[in-house]
């Protein structure tokens, strides 16, 4: 029975039962969204705690500071070395995380470019462009007359 009211569009319900469905989603969003905030906070909780023994010796050999030693590090060791490995993608993931990434760095000159192209022109820079090329012409024009016919031997 619950399915075949789920079937009824939305224009034949009255206003209370509109207003009493948005209530429920609302109220839904809001406990969605509090347990993903929640699950959030978890993560970080983790990725916050001091790493475990045996990670700790390997991020000792690798030169890393005991205040640095978290769960955080050894996720970004294990990067380190699934590129050093030559993951290819673990070492694509490096270069965003650093924000080098070559996709990044091409949606950036895309984004001027189209900047560029929107920019509203107020019909000076093509008038510009236009007396630079009239005089490059007339300077080709004077130098060609300057020279004079050529003599050959």
């Amino acid at each position: 029975m619950a399915n075949e009211q789920n079937l009824v569009p939305n224009s034949a319900r009255t206003p209370s039962e509109r207003r009493e469905n948005a209530s429920k989603a609302g109220v839904a969003s809001g406990k969605a969204r509090r347990r993903k905030k929640s699950m959030k906070q978890k993560m970080q909780l983790l990725l916050s705690l001091p790493a475990a023994d045996n990670d700790q010796a390997e991020l000792t050999a690798m030169g890393v500071d005991p205040e640095d030693m978290d769960n955080e590090m050894v996720l970004v060791k294990a990067l380190f070395l699934a590129a050093a490995e030559g993951d290819t993608r673990a070492f694509d993931r490096i270069q965003d995380v650093l924000g080098r990434s070559v996709a990044r760095e091409e949606l950036g000159l895309k984004k001027q470019e189209a900047k560029k192209r929107n920019a509203p022109s107020n019909g000076k820079l093509e008038e510009l462009i236009s007396e630079l090329q009239e005089e490059q012409d007339d300077l080709h024009t004077e130098a060609a007359d300057a020279d004079g016919p050529v003599e050959t031997e």
